[in-house]
């Protein structure tokens, strides 16, 4: 206990602050779910309403694989779960004993998580800032419209932890521990490898970008580490051919099922098409997905502008590129907040009170809003 209340004390305040501010958005979030659910659903047991909250759309797809993985009810195609990457359903049957409670598990593995990607987003930011953008980062990221992800069992939480630990650790020139985490991130979402050219741009800045000169034999050996991000996606494929005879199922399912394929104008079209539909559709299918894209472009531009870290500036273009590459812009909000340096970039910009109040508050009224339809079943929300 002794040792439990030093480690406490060595936290600093604002990390102190940052956290407590995390935990009440993350009870806000839980609360209006619970809410949502109570009036939409009917009574039930508290534990029963907490685990059902979040469990739309995709998360009962990554119960369903922790439990049964890959292959589970011959009345459907048995591959339509190959898309979702194995980690996160992994680390939820490794925290389940009772399968009936696995959708808690679920959300202790998300909550978790994503508690130590706040964290991990202080750290980082803490590298170049002060301890007040760090802590408006975190805060900002804790609010944002679609950060009720963080909180509901989706792979969010885990993929942010790794993903930003790995960014961390690598600008402290860590590279073994920078390139097992991108592994892992790199198993639970297919944006872990964006981490690889993110933290490529980071060896070479570090090094003043004397690759060329230095010579092949010369070049540090730690920058082998950062190949091993690969080694995540390779895994995933491997499964894929296990369970299905072929390494690149998902790519087949994700067209033929999830109607996903590379084709941004359609999606762009497709988006502008839904503008109108009747609400909430019109919203969260239509106008949001297109707002938050020239959001996500807009971070883009300002941190060149402002000359963000040339690895943030990497990381931001690709994961932007990414959320808007498929012709089915349904998921772009989610995906745009993954561009975690614009964070870092919005909290260094907003340094009057007001204009971290303006932010503060239209960030909260998106995500009580979001968070309600959400949890509303049958409605999608990002």
């Amino acid at each position: 206990m002794g040792r439990v209340t030093a480690v406490f004390q060595r936290i600093p305040s604002s990390l102190k602050v940052a956290i407590l501010i995390v935990l009440l958005a993350k009870l806000l979030v839980f609360s209006i779910g619970y809410a949502t659910t109570y009036l939409n659903e009917g009574a039930a047991s508290p534990l029963t309403i907490v685990m059902n909250e979040f469990n739309r759309w995709d998360a009962p797809h990554y119960l369903d694989i922790a439990k049964n993985w890959y292959v589970s009810n011959p009345a459907l195609d048995p591959y339509n779960f190959i898309v979702f990457f194995p980690l996160y359903p992994v680390l939820i049957r490794l925290t389940t004993l009772d399968f009936a409670y696995a959708g808690l598990s679920a959300l202790v593995v998300s909550n978790v998580c994503s508690i130590a990607a706040f964290v991990y987003l202080w750290k980082l930011t803490k590298l170049d800032f002060d301890k007040g953008v760090a802590q408006k980062a975190v805060v900002f990221l804790s609010i944002f419209p679609t950060a009720y992800f963080l909180s509901a069992p989706y792979t969010e939480g885990l993929f942010f932890a790794l993903g930003i630990a790995s960014i961390y650790y690598g600008r402290l020139a860590k590279w073994p521990l920078a390139g097992v985490l991108g592994m892992l991130a790199s198993l639970t979402r297919i944006a872990g490898l964006l981490l690889l050219p993110t933290l490529l741009v980071e060896y070479l800045y570090q090094k003043g970008w004397r690759l060329r000169k230095i010579g092949i034999r010369k070049i540090d050996v730690n920058i082998l580490w950062i190949a091993f991000i690969v080694l995540g996606f390779l895994i995933y494929l491997n499964i894929n051919n296990q369970v299905t005879g072929s390494p690149f199922t998902f790519l087949e399912v994700q067209r033929t099922h999830w109607f996903n394929t590379i084709d941004p104008v359609t999606g762009l079209m497709r988006a502008l098409g839904n503008i109108r539909s009747s609400f909430p559709s019109s919203i969260t299918i239509g106008a949001a997905p297109i707002i938050f894209a020239l959001g996500g472009i807009l971070a883009v531009g300002v941190g060149l502008l402002r000359r963000l870290r040339p690895s943030y500036i990497m990381y931001l273009l690709l994961t932007w590129m990414l959320a808007v590459s498929t012709g089915w812009w349904i998921s772009v909000p989610r995906y745009v907040m993954s561009m975690f340096p614009m964070f870092i970039l919005l909290a260094s910009l907003s340094r009057r009170k007001m204009v971290t109040l303006l932010i503060g508050a239209v960030f909260l009224a998106g995500l009580c809003f979001f968070t309600m339809l959400f949890a509303t079943a049958g409605v999608w929300a990002f």
